[in-house]
C-alpha cells in the first residue's frame, strides 16, 4: 500500500480519529485533574539480621539463610488475614473516628512491596482522606510487628507461664520437707549421720535434683509443642509460587479452521445465494466449528509451581527440636529415676533413725535444688518474654506518611495522552478499514458487478438535478455518466435502456431521472418511462400527476399522446406508471408490453425505463428481456450479500445486454472526481442551465406518433 492510500484512509476516517482522540484526552484529563483522587499513605519496616557477636536467646522462624525467602515471608505475613483482622480490631477498639472511609474498606487497599536489594518492605493503603490513610497504615504496621513477635517469641511466654505456675508448688514442697526434717530432729535428739551416710545422701540428692530438672524440661518441651502445634494449623503445607498459562492448541486450530470456513463462505456468496445447498452445508459446518470453539478454553495450565511455606518450615524445625528435647528429658528422667530407685535399698539398710533422717535430708536438699532451678528458669523466661518488646528484629524505618503530590507527573501523563491518543485512534482507523468489506470505489464495484462503471455519483442531499445549477460536483458526475453512455450506445442494438439494481434503496429512480435530464441537455431526444409498479417515484421527482401512464397505455385506456408528459427539461418527455395494477407481472408479460417497447423504441434517441429491485421482484428481469440493454446501479458503502451475482445471472438467462454500471452514493473522500473538482475548480461560479445553449442538429429529428388523427412531435 502506497503512502497516499494511507493518507486516504486517515482522511476518510478523520472524524473517528478526532472524536476518539478528544474522548481519550477528556477521560485522562478527568481522571488526573477532575476526579477526586485518593491519598496513599506509606510506612516501611525492616527485619534486622542477627549480629554474630551477640547471643540470640531465641531462634526466629524468619531467620532463613536466603534473604529473598525471608523477605517474601515477611510480605506474606503482612498480607495475612490475622494481621488484617488484628489491625481492624485495634482501630475499632481505639475509638478513632474515620473522617471519610470505613477502616475495613481501606484495609482492602493494602499493598505490600519490597524495596529492591534491601530487607525493607513498604506497606501502603489508600483513602479519600490523608489522615485516615496514615492512621490505618500505622495500625497495620503495629499489627505486623506484634504478629511477628508472637511467632518469634511466643514460646517464651508459654514457658514463663508454666514455670510461674510450678514455682509455688516447689516452694510448698520445700517448706513441707523442711518442717518434717526439723520435727524429726527435735523428736529424736538430732541423730548424727556418719560419713558414709552423708555421701549416700549427697548422691541421692544429686540424682533427685536431676530427676526434678528433667521433669521440668519435659514439661517445658510439652508446653512448646502445644504452642507450635496450634501455630502449624494456621499455615498451609505448601503455597503456590508461580502459575504459567499457555495457549490451547485445540482452540487455536479451531479458530484457524473457523477463519478459513468464513472466508470460503464469503467467496461462495459472491456466486451463490443463501439458499444454495453448498452454502447451507458450509454454514452448518461453521456453526458446528463455533460450537466446538466455545467448548474449548482459550488458555490452559502450562505449569503450576508450589513451594513449601518458609514460616511453616521454621515452625516444623522448632517442633522437631522440641520433640528431641522432650525425648532427651524423658530419657534423663528415666535414668535418674532408676538410680534413685537403686540407692533406696542402701538407705533402707541403715538403722531406722539414721535411715529416716537421711531420707528427709535428701528430700530437703532435692527440694531446695528444684526450687532454686525453677527460680532461675523463671528469671530466664521472664527476660526472654520481655525480649519481644525490647529487642524485636522487626523495626520501623519510616512511620506512616502521605507523600506530597507531584503535579509534573500529572502534566507528563496528560501530555502523553495528547500524543498517544491520535496514534491509537489512527490505529483503530486502519483496523476498521481492514475489517471493512463494503464496496466504496469504482474499482471495487467493477470487480463485484463485472461491468465497467460509467460514473461514481457523490453522496449529496437531494440528488435529483431538476432545475439545479451546473458546474456542481453532482452535475459534473452525471455529465461523465452521459458521455460514457453516449460512447457505449454505439454498440447497442436498440435505443431502450433499463435502469436496474439487485437491491432496493440504491437510488435507481434518481439515477434514471438525472441520466435522462443530462442526456436531454446534451442534445438527445429522451423519453423516461416509470416501469416501477411497486414504488413509483418519478412523478414525485418531476412534480407531475400520475393519473395516466404506462398501465393505462398497456390496457388501452390511454394513448401515447395522453401518457407522455412534457417536463421542464427541453427534449425530455416523461411517462409515469399510471394506475397501479393488481398483478404487475401479468401486465408486463403481456403482448401489449412487447408492442409498446418496440413502438416507443422508434420515438426518441434513448428511452430510459425505471424498475423495482431485481432480487425482490421479477419485474426487472422481465423488463430486461424486453428492453435488452441494462445499466446496473449499486450503492456505495454496502456489504455484498450475493444478490448482485444472483440478479446478474437472471439477466444473462434472458440474454439481456448489461451495458455498464453506476456507483451511487459515493462518499466525497472515496470520489476522485469530487476531490479534484473541489481542489482545482471550486472557484467556478455555478450558472443557470440554459437549454438554448444545447447545440441543435442541422436537421432536427421529428418523431411522429399517430393518435386520433393528431401528431405528437418531439423536437419539431
Amino acid at each position: 500500500m502506497e503512502l497516499w492510500q494511507y493518507y486516504r484512509i486517515l482522511r476518510k476516517r478523520k472524524w473517528l480519529i478526532i472524536l476518539g482522540s478528544l474522548i481519550c484526552i477528556s477521560i485522562v484529563g478527568f481522571m488526573l485533574f477532575v476526579k477526586p483522587e485518593g491519598y496513599q499513605a506509606y510506612t516501611t519496616v525492616i527485619e534486622k539480621l542477627p549480629d554474630n557477636q551477640n547471643v540470640s536467646i531465641f531462634t526466629s522462624p524468619f531467620l532463613q539463610v536466603d534473604p529473598r525467602i525471608r523477605l517474601a515471608n515477611l510480605m506474606e505475613l503482612a498480607k495475612s488475614s490475622t494481621v488484617i483482622e488484628n489491625a481492624y480490631q485495634a482501630i475499632t477498639k481505639s475509638g478513632v473516628k474515620m473522617k471519610s472511609d470505613d477502616p475495613e474498606a481501606i484495609l482492602q487497599t493494602l499493598d505490600v512491596e519490597p524495596l529492591i536489594d534491601t530487607m525493607i518492605i513498604s506497606l501502603s493503603v489508600q483513602a479519600s482522606d490523608p489522615d485516615d490513610a496514615v492512621t490505618v497504615v500505622n495500625y497495620v504496621r503495629h499489627s505486623l510487628i506484634k504478629r511477628y513477635n508472637e511467632l518469634t517469641y511466643g514460646s517464651a511466654a508459654k514457658t514463663y507461664g508454666f514455670i510461674r505456675s510450678e514455682l509455688p508448688k516447689a516452694k510448698a514442697k520445700l517448706i513441707r520437707v523442711q518442717d518434717a526434717l526439723r520435727d524429726y530432729k527435735a523428736n529424736n535428739d538430732a541423730v548424727m549421720l556418719t560419713v558414709q551416710t552423708n555421701a549416700l545422701i549427697q548422691e541421692m540428692t544429686q540424682y533427685k535434683t536431676n530427676l526434678a530438672q528433667f521433669e521440668v524440661q519435659a514439661k517445658q518441651a510439652k508446653a512448646r509443642l502445644a504452642n507450635l502445634k496450634s501455630e502449624l494449623q494456621v499455615y498451609p503445607k505448601k503455597r503456590q509460587q508461580a502459575v504459567t498459562m499457555q495457549s490451547n492448541p485445540v482452540w487455536q486450530e479451531l479458530q484457524l479452521e473457523l477463519a478459513k470456513e468464513q472466508i470460503e463462505l464469503q467467496k461462495m456468496l459472491k456466486s451463490r445465494t443463501l439458499q444454495h445447498p453448498d452454502v447451507q452445508a458450509l454454514r452448518s459446518q461453521i456453526a458446528e466449528t463455533e460450537k466446538n470453539l466455545k467448548s474449548q478454553a482459550k488458555t490452559i495450565l502450562g505449569s503450576d509451581t508450589w513451594t513449601a511455606d518458609p514460616t511453616r518450615d521454621a515452625l516444623v524445625q522448632n517442633y522437631i527440636n522440641s520433640l528431641v528435647e522432650l525425648s532427651a528429658a524423658e530419657a534423663g528422667r528415666v535414668g535418674a529415676k532408676k538410680v534413685v530407685e537403686g540407692l533406696t535399698p542402701d538407705l533402707s539398710a541403715l538403722p531406722d533413725k539414721e535411715a529416716h533422717l537421711a531420707e528427709l535430708t535428701a528430700e530437703e536438699d532435692a527440694a531446695k535444688n528444684t526450687y532454686s532451678l525453677l527460680r532461675q528458669k523463671l528469671d530466664e523466661s521472664s527476660i526472654k518474654a520481655n525480649e519481644a518488646d525490647t529487642i524485636s528484629a522487626l523495626e520501623t524505618v519510616d512511620p506512616g506518611v502521605v507523600p506530597p503530590r507531584d503535579m509534573s507527573k500529572k502534566l507528563l501523563k496528560f501530555l502523553l495522552a495528547v500524543i498517544l491518543s491520535p496514534i491509537f485512534c489512527s490505529g483503530l482507523a486502519f483496523l476498521f478499514n481492514y475489517l471493512d468489506n463494503t464496496v466504496r470505489t469504482s474499482a471495487e464495484a467493477e470487480e463485484l458487478l463485472k461491468s465497467p462503471v460509467f460514473a461514481s455519483i457523490p453522496l449529496s442531499i437531494g440528488q435529483a438535478i431538476v432545475g439545479k445549477k451546473t458546474n456542481s460536483v453532482v452535475g459534473n458526475a452525471y455529465q461523465m455518466l452521459s458521455m460514457n453512455f453516449w460512447i457505449k450506445s454505439t454498440g447497442m442494438k436498440s435505443r431502450t435502456v433499463l435502469i436496474a439494481s439487485a437491491e432496493p434503496n440504491v437510488g435507481r429512480s434518481t439515477i434514471a431521472a438525472n441520466l435522462a435530464m443530462t442526456l436531454a441537455r446534451d442534445g438527445g431526444k429522451i423519453i423516461l418511462v416509470d416501469a416501477d409498479f411497486r414504488q413509483p417515484s418519478l412523478h414525485k421527482i418531476f412534480k407531475v400527476g400520475n393519473e395516466k401512464g404506462l398501465s393505462d397505455v398497456l390496457t388501452g385506456e390511454a394513448t401515447l399522446r395522453d401518457a407522455l408528459i412534457p417536463t421542464s427539461v427541453q427534449d425530455l418527455l416523461l411517462m409515469t406508471t399510471g394506475k397501479i395494477p393488481h398483478n404487475p407481472l401479468r401486465l408486463l408479460h403481456s403482448e401489449a408490453m412487447s408492442d409498446f417497447v418496440c413502438e416507443i423504441n422508434e420515438l426518441a434517441d434513448f428511452v430510459i425505463f425505471d424498475s423495482p429491485a431485481g432480487v425482490a421482484f421479477a419485474d426487472s428481469t422481465l423488463l430486461g428481456s424486453l428492453v435488452k440493454n441494462v445499466v446496473l446501479v449499486y450503492a456505495a458503502g454496502t456489504v455484498p450479500r450475493g444478490s448482485e451475482d444472483e440478479f446478474r445471472g437472471r439477466l444473462e438467462q434472458v440474454e439481456a445486454n448489461i451495458v455498464g454500471a453506476v456507483l451511487n452514493k459515493v462518499r466525497p473522500e472515496d470520489s476522485h472526481g469530487y476531490y479534484h473538482f473541489r481542489s482545482g475548480y471550486s472557484d467556478l461560479a455555478p450558472v443557470e442551465q440554459n437549454n438554448n445553449d444545447n447545440p441543435k442538429p442541422s436537421k432536427p429529428r421529428v418523431i411522429t406518433v399517430s393518435s386520433d388523427d393528431e401528431d405528437l412531435r418531439i423536437g419539431a
